[in-house]
């Protein structure tokens, strides 16, 4: 979610890109993809591979803590070499991420919570946060980032991968989370 968070960014938010060079967005966009697909998937495939999971649908809520713990870890890497280098929302949504990945592992050593609606949840609280924020921007696509969440949900309840009450748990923490600290940060 922070790189497709990121993209939006970019793409979203004209005086953004007006004012940022087109080179330095690429290097910036490198970094945030980088770390946060590449690094955690390469974690978790090495955890597969070693048997410290057991499939990559980590099904067993035991089995998610280790990979939340690790990607947390690359993600405040990538924070540390963005908060000066990127505008403030890039390392916020990242800050967001860290953040909701150790309370995501705290609730999960008793109950199991949907990071896939944490993440989007993540996406709709920032990107509402930029709106408010920025005053720029068309809240058509913020509208089509809740549908987009909506459909996510549906699908973890489909494929019984979570239950109702997980889905909304995951998407409010992200959510509030996410808007909170930018909300916070702004003002």
């Amino acid at each position: 979610m922070p790189t497709f968070a990121t993209l939006a960014y970019f793409y979203l938010f004209p005086s953004v890109t007006q004012i940022a060079n087109f080179d330095i967005v690429w290097r910036l966009l490198f970094v945030v993809v980088i770390a946060t697909v590449i690094l955690p998937l390469l974690s978790v495939f090495i955890m597969l591979r070693f048997g410290k999971i057991s499939s990559l649908y980590m099904d067993d809520r035991r089995e998610r803590n280790w990979p939340l713990l690790q990607s947390a870890i690359i993600y405040a890497a990538a924070f540390y070499v963005l908060k000066d280098k990127a505008p403030v929302f890039i390392p916020l949504f990242i800050l967001g991420a860290i953040s909701t990945m150790v309370i995501a592992m705290l609730i999960n050593l008793r109950w199991k919570i949907s990071l896939h609606m944490i993440g989007i949840g993540g996406f709709c609280g920032g990107f509402s946060a930029l709106l408010l924020i920025a005053e720029e921007g068309n809240p058509l696509y913020l509208a089509s980032a809740f549908v987009l969440a909506g459909v996510l949900g549906t699908a973890r309840l489909v494929l019984n991968a979570h239950t109702p009450m997980q889905i909304l748990a995951g998407f409010l923490l992200g959510f509030s989370l996410e808007l909170g600290l930018a909300l916070s940060i702004a003002g």
